[in-house]
Order: structure tokens, then C-alpha cells, then sequence
């Protein structure tokens, strides 16, 4: 499923999944959210960790802040439980959009 997922990103945004762009782009998210929140990366890798992001150490989030490390699909649910709403975006649209599809069609619907 979340092979999908970056499939989707990458048709939508033009760019490779694994592309320096793209990891870019999300390590600027993932720093702008965590300093809204006030949170120092030790403090954000707590909160990851304690939602089941378990590989999510400061070193990981320091990588990822730069676009220096890739995030593995399921990984994205991780932050967006963290970050909630603020979380909105091209990397969690696709994501969100397929697991309603899924859900429809698992009830029967479109």
C-alpha cells in the first residue's frame, strides 16, 4: 500500500519519491511544524516514538530537517498522528485520499 502512496506522490508532484526535492520539501514541513509546537528535535522524537514512529530518533528528524535522509511511507501516518491538521499537505493528501477509497470499498461503497 504505501508503495502506492509514493507512486501517487510522485504523479502528482511530478518528482521522484526519493528525490532531494521532495525529501526537501518535507524536512522544511517537518521543522516549520516543530518549531510552531515549540519542540526541540529530542522533544519531537519522543512524541513520534510514543506514536509509533520507533526508528524516530533526533538524528533521524536532524537528517530529515536537511533532506538528507528518505521517510518510509508508513512513516508519513506517523507525523501526521504527531502533527495533526498542520500535517495537511502533499505528503499526507494522497495517503488520507487512498485510505478513504479503501474504506468505501471495503463498505461497499464508490
Amino acid at each position: 500500500m504505501f508503495a502506492l502512496y509514493f507512486e501517487q506522490i510522485e504523479r502528482e508532484s511530478g518528482m521522484n519519491a526519493g528525490s532531494r526535492q521532495l525529501r526537501k520539501r518535507l524536512g522544511v514541513l517537518i521543522h516549520d511544524l516543530r518549531i510552531r509546537n515549540g519542540w526541540t528535535q529530542e522533544e519531537l522524537a519522543s512524541e513520534c516514538r510514543r506514536a509509533g514512529f520507533e526508528r524516530c530518533k533526533r538524528s533521524l528528524l536532524s537528517q530529515l530537517e536537511v533532506g538528507a535522509a528518505s521517510i518510509r511511507g508508513e512513516e508519513i501516518y506517523w507525523l501526521r498522528k504527531v502533527f495533526g491538521e498542520s500535517f495537511e499537505c502533499e505528503f499526507w493528501n494522497p495517503y488520507h485520499n487512498r485510505k478513504i477509497k479503501e474504506v468505501d470499498s471495503q463498505e461497499g461503497g464508490g
